[in-house]
């Protein structure tokens, strides 16, 4: 082969390696229009019949004790009272916090679990029952009657 045709081989394996660690790294960006998602999910049962408080940073902090330099945004809605176990949550992770907001995320789950398991059996069902876990750089936990129909809707 001649020097040209070998140039040419090279180039285009060079391009197609690029290309992928290009569609690689855009491929893993999951972007989520939280404040769609929250509209969404608040109007649907059981959020749109009963009395919430919206999680805020101040809530983050004291319950899950993630503050704010870990995270970018958050979702989410608990009962104002505490006779439902009911509840949503997406949080926008930094991408070098992703691991410990999921950690932080599981613990007040099985802190949720260990309350409702002597107090209201039905409620106590919910939380076993519960849906967490990440997309992108999201991480989410959904307590509900219908938790894998709001997961399907984070995970699109």
């Amino acid at each position: 082969m001649n020097k040209k045709v070998i140039i040419a081989i090279i180039v285009v394996i060079i391009l197609a390696v690029i290309a992928g660690v290009f569609f690689f790294i855009n491929s893993n960006k999951v972007e989520l229009n939280l404040e769609e998602l929250n509209t969404t999910i608040s109007g649907m049962e059981p959020f749109s019949k009963m009395t919430t408080a919206t999680i805020d940073s101040d809530v983050l902090s004291a319950l899950y004790e993630i503050e704010p330099e870990e995270y970018e945004e958050v979702i989410g809605s608990m009962p104002m009272i505490n006779v439902q176990a009911s509840m949503y949550l997406v949080i926008k992770a930094k991408s070098d916090t992703l691991e410990t907001v999921k950690q932080k995320v599981d613990a007040y789950a099985q802190k949720q679990e260990t309350t409702w398991s002597t107090y209201l059996p039905e409620q106590y069902d919910l939380v076993k029952a519960r849906r967490s876990g990440t997309v992108g750089n999201y991480v989410y936990l959904i307590i509900a009657e219908n938790a894998s129909e709001i997961e399907a809707l984070i995970n699109k």
